[in-house]
């Protein structure tokens, strides 16, 4: 039997994904630790305790998991100014939403001429499918029209997924679809003017 104490924010389930064996498998010491390894890396957790107990009557095993939990947000914003001018940062992040594991995080970043934002959703274990899932929004708008002719905004969304394909050995993919719009003034040069108009772009990306 496995035990769980401490999780007040954290879904269980979130916790028992990561153990390597199930209530009722014939114990392992390696895999019981691994597991107990798996939960930590999470990072949802100040402190996590593990306390085997044998049964000596049924002949059983009763792990006990203690969890301590710890903030799991973060908010950064940051300034910086430079020979080509200033930026600002800001971006709001969470690890651990709701307690289901799933990650937020939203940004913005503001230079002279341009200014992008990013809203990024992580799913580690997807409707109980052991994989990930990925979705990304962005969307950015470059202003050169007084010192360069042109100006340019840029959306783009990008869906995702990793998973364990052998042991040891992970495969992933992201699909990305951009459409990006030019517009040009008189004082753009002349291939600045060429590019003027409306473009739809997209890429496929595979990872091991």
């Amino acid at each position: 039997r496995i035990n769980i104490f401490g999780n007040n924010v954290t879904q269980e389930n979130v916790i028992r994904n990561q153990f390597e064996i199930d209530e009722g498998d014939p114990f392992n010491d390696i895999l019981a630790k691994k597991s107990v390894n798996s939960v930590k890396a999470l990072g949802f957790f100040n402190k996590v305790e593990d306390e085997i107990i044998t049964d000596e009557i049924n002949k059983t095993k009763v792990i006990n998991l203690s969890v301590t939990e710890k903030p799991t947000g973060e908010i950064l914003a940051g300034a910086g100014i430079g020979t080509s001018g200033g930026s600002a940062t800001f971006s709001v992040k969470e690890n651990n939403y709701l307690g289901k594991g799933i990650g937020l995080q939203a940004s913005t970043t503001i230079d002279d001429n341009t200014i992008r934002g990013k809203f990024a959703i992580s799913n580690p274990n997807f409707l109980n499918s052991d994989k990930t899932a990925r979705f990304l929004l962005e969307s950015s708008e470059t202003d050169l029209l007084k010192s360069s002719g042109y100006k340019s905004n840029k959306t783009g969304i990008s869906a995702g997924t990793n998973f364990e394909y052998l042991e040891d050995l992970s495969l992933g993919f992201t699909q990305s679809f951009f459409y990006e719009s030019i517009d040009t003034i008189s004082t753009a040069s002349k291939r600045q003017r060429a590019q003027e108009g409306d473009y739809w772009d997209s890429f496929l990306k595979f990872d091991i």
